[in-house]
């Protein structure tokens, strides 16, 4: 649909071409302006990127917790969610596993955050993959 682009541009669309043991670089939303540091520093940038300030435009990209829509998932609502993003999640731990500019620590704080979100998606695909996500 052209109104829910993540949907038909989502995390698999962006890796079909790519052999699965290629390296990648990740910019999280949560870790927005430290991740366009730290990369840009792995491709060789000569000086630091100009961080948007307190309260523009650009710093309100990554608003987190400030947004204006909130929780209100029942359990229910939250399993039905994660059941219908299983593959997209599972897309989700395998990026982060081969992203060279996350430390092992930030993968861990991620993949903490999606167990805590989708323990039943987390658990379902740690048994398929044997023993599940992991910091690699």
């Amino acid at each position: 649909s052209m109104f829910i682009p993540h949907l038909r541009f989502n995390y698999e669309a962006f890796l079909k071409d790519l052999p699965t043991d290629t390296e990648v670089l990740v910019i999280r939303t949560k870790n927005l302006w430290q991740d366009w540091i730290n990369v840009n520093k792995i491709l060789g940038a000569r000086r630091d990127v100009d961080i948007p300030g307190e309260g523009s435009e650009g710093e309100r990209v990554n608003a987190g917790s400030r947004l204006p829509v909130q929780n209100t998932l029942n359990a229910r609502g939250r399993r039905i969610l994660c059941q219908f993003l299983t593959n997209e999640i599972r897309i989700y731990i395998d990026l982060l596993n081969r992203a060279v500019n996350l430390s092992d620590d930030d993968v861990r704080a991620a993949l903490e955050g999606t167990q805590a979100n989708c323990p039943s998606v987390v658990k379902y695909l740690g048994g398929e993959a044997g023993n599940g996500p992991h910091v690699m």
